[in-house]
């Protein structure tokens, strides 16, 4: 057999090659590192039905999805984590953005894409100290039934008013918008009237910011909410009014999807949108609540931190990321596009609202060092002023000092 000078050296550089490979002197190709992914009982089979195994998403990288039986569950074993077998991405509520304060969670920076597709209010809810943690996957929010028997939705609170006082004339109305849910469910009207709880400073809540007793917030609740009588003029209700709208008897109400079948069965053909603003194209600002996602300190410990950051913001916080999710879950999307994507007018028309709520900070409004929490001194407050017949001013005074000291306290 003729061999050439040329593949005899071929042959002889595989040959060496080979033996430098079993002697161990060259590397061979190196195995993708394993990024964590923890998550409930819930989304963790989403997630591993999705992206378990995965190794595109971030190259040179393998997903590994663990989930747990419960979000308790979940929860104990966050708080117990350490670098050994901690996650490198954790997912679940909003209050896991908590981990930033004791350097738990790693800081985000946006991509140019995130930035334009995630709602202010997601980025503000997984934001601690001015810095973003995290990235919204889906929202738990309100949004405003209006029944269309009393026309298209109004452009603004005031039309909104208008539509009230003519129909209670007529004896059709005993309500304007019921807050279907208490107290939490009067926010998008609070702040469309230029009150609500707390205002922001660079994403975080601002404990100087208490709009409970604006000068916005006194006139328009004079205007809109309190009669010649001095008492409710019936606008607003937020205390079993929810058997009056399923009635026919008032125009709009706040809720969430929960309330869907309800609202549906009794025969209410409705719109859903944000609770309008003072002037048209403005919003109240409803409570909303996200579920996230972050990056762990462990990651950057496991030597992952640039993969884990590439599957939490190029992936889950994408649109396509997004809408597969959506698909698997039926959760409403946080990123608007994909929220614009969905199917179910129902699921997209909340998801639109949620773009325009403030997040929902449990520890701020629980809070009762002031001798009462945001709730309960809300519904003191609105049954003082519209229910016995309070100045306006001086008990909103009142209810601003209460709050001072919870969010003076809830800020430390």
């Amino acid at each position: 057999m003729k061999f050439s000078s040329r593949g005899l050296k071929a042959a002889a550089a595989v040959f060496a090659t080979a033996s430098l490979l079993g002697a161990g002197l060259l590397p061979a190709q190196a195995a993708p590192k394993t990024i964590t992914v923890w998550a409930d009982e819930t989304r963790g089979p989403q997630l591993k039905s999705l992206i378990d195994g995965n190794t595109t998403i971030a190259p040179g990288y393998v997903i590994k999805v663990k989930f747990f039986s419960s979000l308790t569950a979940l929860q104990s074993a966050w708080d117990k984590a350490t670098a050994a077998g901690g996650p490198d991405v954790l997912t679940g509520p909003a209050s896991f953005t908590s981990g930033a304060k004791s350097g738990r969670l790693l800081p985000l920076l946006y991509s140019k894409t995130a930035q334009v597709q995630m709602p202010a209010a997601s980025k503000q809810a997984l934001s601690y100290k001015g810095r973003t943690y995290g990235v919204a996957l889906d929202v738990d929010t309100t949004a405003m039934y209006w029944n269309t028997a009393f026309g298209a939705a109004p452009k603004t609170m005031d039309e909104m008013f208008k539509t009230y006082q003519a129909q209670k004339a007529a004896g059709k109305v005993t309500g304007g918008i019921c807050a279907f849910d208490g107290t939490w469910g009067a926010q998008p009207v609070l702040t469309a009237l230029g009150g609500g709880a707390y205002g922001f400073t660079n994403n975080s809540p601002d404990a100087g910011k208490v709009l409970i007793n604006s000068a916005a917030f006194k006139a328009n609740m004079k205007k809109y909410l309190v009669g010649a009588d001095g008492k409710s003029t019936g606008f607003l209700k937020w205390d079993g009014c929810g058997d009056e709208f399923k009635a026919g008897k008032m125009l709009a109400a706040n809720t969430g999807a929960w309330n869907l079948d309800g609202i549906t069965t009794a025969g209410i053909k409705f719109t859903l949108q944000a609770v309008p603003g003072l002037t048209a194209g403005s919003k109240g600002q409803q409570w909303v609540n996200y579920s996230g996602a972050w990056v762990t300190s462990y990651a950057r410990t496991h030597g992952v931190e640039l993969g884990a950051k590439k599957l939490v913001i190029d992936w889950m916080a994408s649109q396509d990321g997004q809408i597969a999710m959506y698909a698997a879950s039926d959760r409403p999307p946080a990123n608007v596009k994909a929220a614009a994507a969905v199917k179910s007018t129902n699921t997209k028309s909340f998801a639109k609202a949620a773009a325009t709520g403030m997040p929902q900070f449990s520890t701020w409004l629980d809070d009762k060092t002031g001798g009462s929490n945001w709730y309960d001194t809300l519904g003191s407050t609105l049954t003082n002023i519209l229910v016995k017949g309070e100045p306006v001013d001086s008990t909103l005074d009142a209810a601003a000092a209460i709050l001072k000291k919870n969010f003076a306290n809830a800020a430390k």
